[in-house]
């Protein structure tokens, strides 16, 4: 991890200029100022869109010109894919046994999710002390020129900005924020885990690896059970007939934290199918 390498939430205070920069590279726009002439982004923006962009992995720069990293999913919604790229790439950087230094956004997010974490203020000073607590009890310390790197107030509120437009939390009011991926986020991860399974389903715990693998990090609560606010959408997408959660095979059940069975939900599920 490098001590010189941009911490992404020192860098990135504004979200939206990471999507208007990489589409302009996408557009053939790969220098600095063809950037800045075809976004007309003021020098700030344009310098955290840039920064966020490199220290996430989604451009490269060979001098003077900036390169895109394509999307690994194409789900027929830009913005869906944008926002799954992203976490594919910080996912990708956020290795167990060598934490990449950008590993906070997804670390943070896991203990929400561990927690059950349902509502949260953007400054709240217990919650962004217990996700520095969290990351340090998983091997994740990240460096600067000064030393280590702990959570704040502002790198709490641009935490949170960053996973409101990834759609990982949204607004109520004011500072407090849900913790709740987006709907359509989640219904894809199942598609895409089920597509490379290659199978008409994808065992539970199957899912949760390829979730670590690609988009989130996600483990088994102590009771053995898939974190509320994920369990919470994968209920609702199941309500929506979009898919099914069911026993099948000989995998180990894992139930769903806070949701109730319903039909579409087998008792002893150990398995998600795609319905439409």
């Amino acid at each position: 991890m490098s001590e010189t390498e941009g911490y992404i939430l020192n860098t990135v205070q504004t979200p939206q200029p990471l999507e208007t920069v990489y589409r302009s590279i996408q557009r053939g726009q790969t220098t600095k100022e063809k950037i800045q002439d075809d976004t007309g982004l003021p020098e700030s923006l344009l310098k955290q869109g840039l920064s966020g962009l490199q220290e996430i992995g989604l451009i490269g720069r060979q001098e003077p010109d900036y390169y895109t990293v394509e999307p690994p999913w194409q789900t027929g919604d830009d913005r869906l894919d944008f926002r799954m790229a992203v976490l594919h790439e910080l996912a990708t950087d956020a290795d167990r046994d060598d934490w990449g230094k950008q590993s906070v956004v997804l670390l943070n997010y896991q203990y929400l999710l561990q927690e059950n974490v349902q509502t949260f203020e953007s400054n709240a000073e217990g919650v962004y002390s217990s996700m520095n607590r969290f990351g340090r009890n998983r091997g994740y310390e990240p460096l600067s020129q000064q030393g280590a790197i702990d959570m704040n107030e502002p790198k709490m509120v641009n935490w949170t900005r960053l996973v409101e437009f990834l759609g990982l939390v949204y607004k109520a009011n004011g500072r407090t924020h849900v913790t709740r991926p987006d709907e359509e986020l989640v219904y894809y991860s199942v598609v895409k885990a089920t597509d490379d399974a290659e199978e008409d389903r994808i065992t539970i715990q199957s899912y949760i690896d390829w979730l670590n693998e690609n988009l989130l990090l996600v483990d088994l609560t102590s009771g053995g059970e898939l974190p509320g606010p994920l369990a919470r959408v994968l209920f609702d997408l199941v309500r929506d007939n979009r898919i099914r959660i069911v026993e099948a095979g000989d995998a180990g059940s894992v139930g769903l934290q806070g949701v109730p069975t319903i039909p579409g939900i087998d008792k002893e599920a150990n398995s998600i199918e795609v319905v439409a």
